[in-house]
């Protein structure tokens, strides 16, 4: 499972599209995140990351680089 599905689904149990509105994203922009197809920038890494503190969700940056294999929570 690709690391960007980890973190929506298990982080922040949410949809594609409550995810993009985090990112500052579309959902299709997602949806290629999670498949691979394309990597998130650094300002959208940054928008996830501040949610995430802001809702006060269990966070570790090292999910965003974490090997394919590795839980992200």
């Amino acid at each position: 499972m690709n690391q960007m599905l980890r973190i929506r689904r298990n982080v922040f149990r949410i949809t594609q599209i409550e995810m993009a509105e985090i990112a500052g994203v579309k959902q299709p922009t997602i949806s290629r995140w999670e498949r691979g197809l394309r990597k998130p920038d650094l300002s959208h890494l940054q928008r996830i990351r501040a949610e995430a503190r802001r809702r006060k969700l269990r966070w570790d940056d090292g999910w965003f680089f974490s090997a394919e294999g590795e839980r992200a929570a």
